[in-house]
């Protein structure tokens, strides 16, 4: 031991504590655990909407997603359309990027939302999902492929299509994925002598989705944590040996999911959006244009779309969606179909559910901020009111209330202007999530989840502390409510550094 501070963090995207506590005994577990019995392993409260697009990048800086720019995967233009959102450092500085300039050493192994290797030479870096891994540089990158490591494999198509099964998908996440990202973060920790780090696992969230409302979900599940356990635990005897200190973090939790509430339904139904006349006139013919609506569906899914719209410039977005509202606007022949932003009348519509597709949904109210937004701004809180009240009376079909919470936007982004923020947020109890993209002909709110849906996000992720230096007092940890803007600040407090982060979350030590 050289009295250096050393910091290994391990980042499990979608983690809940719900799954170590319940699971801990029939799994092999121990390196989460381990938290549990010398350290601390608690809820960590994730951002809103709880979702890994703003969750990831306020871990990194200790921002809010006003402040850091990422409000989901996505942002609403004036327009209408949506741009894809990644994180970046050049509005908000990750930690690793802070310490760098100070002269740490930094590793850093697939961050969520990050798409671009950091310019810092004291950072070694594989960028992670949701694109292709991409290298600071051509060790690293000669390291990566002697494993066969390229990132997070892309099969989400081919299991949302059926083309691969959920048992073969686990299969090629967990050996294509985390168990290459361990033995390529292996060998770069071996051979780095590196102050922080940093190393994040993606593949479980993927399998959560897709597998947690069904009876065989821990066998596709449990190996990942299993997996990343074990690697927790080569981490912890290494940080014995240096004295460093190890975190375990999570952007959000997960839990299963029984049916959707399909929000922009209940909009409809209670007359804040008003649908164009084309999809109503196709609605009335019970079907009508289903076959230009097929062929709209379709467009929209490819993976070739996803490719060249979203690069197109914002008239370039406007143009295509133009023609394919007006060109292909349809309805399908059963009750259930996918309705877009294009398919509201947006000069009669005041206020629609967009972009979130999870326990909490966003709502925008259709003001001057968009093109063709009717409300005016003295209008603007009584109508948020308005929605939050009638949200709130909101039944299932057992007539059990199902809207927890429903809260003003305005107070958590304050004003950022880098994108156009959501103005309600609600969220819905345990089991159910807010669906922004369905809509049921018949007026029905409720439908069971479609396969990436069997599992969704939870407010609460997981923070683990366990420090093999200095003493940590961790039941004064435990007694604290956190959140993931804790983090960075911490990260800054064990370094001696001194860096803004917002000033209403500190150091958690």
């Amino acid at each position: 031991m050289d009295g250096r501070k050393k910091l290994y963090i391990i980042g499990v995207d979608s983690a809940p504590l719900w799954i170590i506590k319940d699971l801990q005994k029939q799994y092999r577990l121990s390196g989460f655990t381990k938290f549990l019995d010398e350290g601390v392993l608690m809820d960590m409260e994730s951002t809103m909407p709880p979702m890994t697009g703003p969750s990831w990048p306020s871990i990194y800086t200790g921002f809010r997603p006003g402040a850091h720019g990422v409000p989901e995967f996505l942002k609403m233009e004036r327009n209408y359309t949506k741009s894809v959102v990644y994180y970046d450092t050049r509005i908000k500085a990750p930690f690793w990027d802070v310490m760098a300039k100070q002269g740490y050493k930094c590793l850093v192994v697939t961050p969520a939302m990050l798409v671009k290797p950091s310019d810092e030479p004291n950072v070694d870096m594989i960028t992670g999902f949701p694109l292709p891994a991409k290298f600071s540089s051509k060790r690293i990158r000669d390291i990566a492929g002697k494993h066969g490591f390229s990132g997070e494999p892309e099969i989400e198509k081919e299991m949302k299509s059926g083309e691969l099964s959920l048992k073969d998908s686990a299969s090629i996440y967990l050996g294509g994925g985390t168990k290459k990202r361990i033995a390529v973060s292996k060998e770069l920790i071996d051979g780095g002598d590196y102050d922080l780090a940093f190393i994040c696992f993606t593949e479980q969230d993927r399998m959560q989705h897709f597998s947690l409302n069904k009876p065989e979900w821990k066998d596709l599940v449990m190996p990942f944590y299993e997996e990343i356990s074990d690697f927790l635990l080569w981490v912890h005897a290494r940080a014995e040996k240096e004295g460093a200190e190890v975190m375990v973090i999570s952007d959000h939790g997960a839990q299963p999911i029984d049916e959707k509430f399909i929000t922009n339904g209940w909009m409809i139904n209670n007359g804040f959006i008003k649908l164009d006349e084309s999809i109503e006139k196709s609605m009335r013919k019970n079907g009508g244009g289903k076959i230009k609506y097929s062929m709209r569906e379709k467009l929209l899914k490819t993976t070739l779309r996803k490719k060249v719209y979203d690069k197109l410039p914002k008239i370039g977005k406007n143009v295509v969606k133009t023609i394919v509202k007006k060109g292909l606007s349809g309805t399908s022949e059963g009750d259930y179909m996918r309705i877009h932003d294009f398919d509201f009348d947006m000069g009669k519509t005041l206020a629609f559910a967009s972009i979130a597709n999870c326990p909490v949904c966003t709502i925008y109210i259709n003001d001057s901020r968009f093109d063709k937004g009717i409300v005016k701004q003295e209008e603007k809180q009584a109508l948020k009111q308005k929605i939050r009240e009638e949200l709130m009376k909101v039944k299932n079909d057992k007539e059990e209330q199902i809207i927890l919470e429903t809260w003003d936007a305005d107070g958590y982004y304050e004003g950022t202007n880098l994108f156009i923020a959501p103005d309600v947020f609600a969220e819905i109890r345990p089991g159910y999530i807010m669906d922004a993209f369905g809509f049921l002909k018949s007026g029905k709110l409720f439908i069971k989840p479609e396969p990436a849906k069997c599992g969704d996000h939870l407010r609460n992720g997981i923070f683990g502390i366990l420090n093999y230096g200095n003493r940590i007092d961790y039941a004064a940890i435990a007694r604290q409510k956190l959140y993931v803007y804790n983090v960075a600040p911490t990260v800054f407090k064990l370094f001696g550094i001194k860096h803004d982060t917002d000033p209403r979350y500190g150091p958690i030590v």
